[in-house]
């Protein structure tokens, strides 16, 4: 579950968090200046969602570019050895 998060929900939703939190740091800004409120009318949905999908993309090109066990070796499977389960291994 966490893996699915990490993965997929946080580079999707990261650019409308940085979004929301530039616009309320803009309107903090222009509050204690006593400028008025800036003009934020809605977030630029299709261009968040855009770049949440491309972060999503490269997350996952990040992931499998990286290198795990090699797959050369001997695969020995999980077995019992005097009433003890020993998990497997790759020599």
């Amino acid at each position: 579950m966490i893996r699915i998060l990490l993965t997929f929900l946080v580079p999707l939703l990261l650019p409308f968090v940085v979004y929301a939190v530039w616009g309320w740091l803009r309107r903090r800004q222009a509050l204690a200046r006593g400028e008025p409120l800036p003009d934020l009318k809605g977030p630029p949905v299709v261009w968040l969602g855009a770049l949440g999908l491309v972060l999503v993309v490269l997350v996952l090109g990040g992931l499998s570019l990286q290198r795990g066990e090699g797959t050369l070796g001997r695969y020995t499977p999980p077995h019992v050895e005097n009433g003890k389960i020993v998990p497997g291994t790759v020599k």
